[in-house]
């Protein structure tokens, strides 16, 4: 049975109204606004139902009061499989996976979605469970951008760990113990996948032994961690610089 999931937010939606490979099936607003009749004749021009509904029902659907009026309804996009996703990452010079390990905030979900469409990150691996999905509020916050990146759904990450090592995928993994490397004092020339952990507990000290390095982002602060969102940030930055050095 197909299953459906709601985006909102005037960016995320227009955003997806002209993503070719997002199926649609229903766009509601819940105004007659200039900026909302771009959104509804963009529609209109690909034959989308357009239906006028009041904001109590758009914040029923999302279960946000944060809609900017406007809710597009769509049909869930597919995972890839880990064949799939290490296929279509080897045509790109130096593939470059994402892991991540249980995170649980849609917020931080959606905005390492966002960073990865920007830098070019080639896919994120998540797991079937324990583990944040696809949402509302995870479309909203990745700003269009989990229409872009490849999401690949496993039941066991330390099995898809092996699977890339075998591959030729490098695995780095963050961390703060003592045998951790700063992540500009290494270089990243092959198919690399790097993990990053949840908002609680970091990697999994079992993805962390089956990592070939673990990586730290250098600070001079007070506080010992960084928000995961921004440390995917930092850390995709810094990797893609180096890759482009070589």
């Amino acid at each position: 049975m197909q299953e459906y999931m709601y985006i909102y937010g005037i960016n995320a939606v227009k955003e997806s109204l002209l993503n070719k490979n997002i199926k649609i099936k229903c766009l509601y607003v819940s105004e007659n606004s200039k900026l909302m009749a771009q959104i509804i004749t963009i529609a209109q021009k690909e034959h989308i139902p357009v239906k006028q509904v009041s904001k109590q029902i758009l914040s029923k659907l999302t279960n946000s009061e944060k809609t900017q009026n406007v809710v597009l309804e769509i049909y869930k996009p597919q995972y890839y499989t880990l064949e799939e996703l290490m296929m279509k990452a080897s045509q790109k010079p130096h593939p470059f996976l994402l892991i991540l390990d249980k995170i649980f905030d849609p917020h931080n979900f959606g905005a390492i979605l966002r960073t990865c469409d920007m830098f070019g990150v080639d896919g994120v691996i998540i797991l079937d469970k324990r583990q944040v999905e696809l949402n509302a509020t995870v479309a909203k916050t990745s700003a269009g951008g989990f229409n872009y990146v490849p999401i690949c759904k496993v039941n066991n990450l330390t099995n898809a760990v092996e699977y890339l090592k075998k591959h030729g995928y490098w695995i780095y993994a963050t961390s703060l113990n003592d045998n951790a490397q700063r992540v500009d004092s290494l270089e990243y020339d092959t198919p690399i996948a790097l993990i990053l952990g949840n908002e609680g507990k970091g990697v999994s000290q079992k993805l962390l032994q089956h990592s070939d390095f673990n990586i730290f982002i250098p600070t001079n602060g007070h506080l010992d961690s960084l928000n995961v969102s921004v440390a995917t940030g930092i850390l995709i930055y810094q990797i893609k610089s180096s890759q482009q050095q070589l």
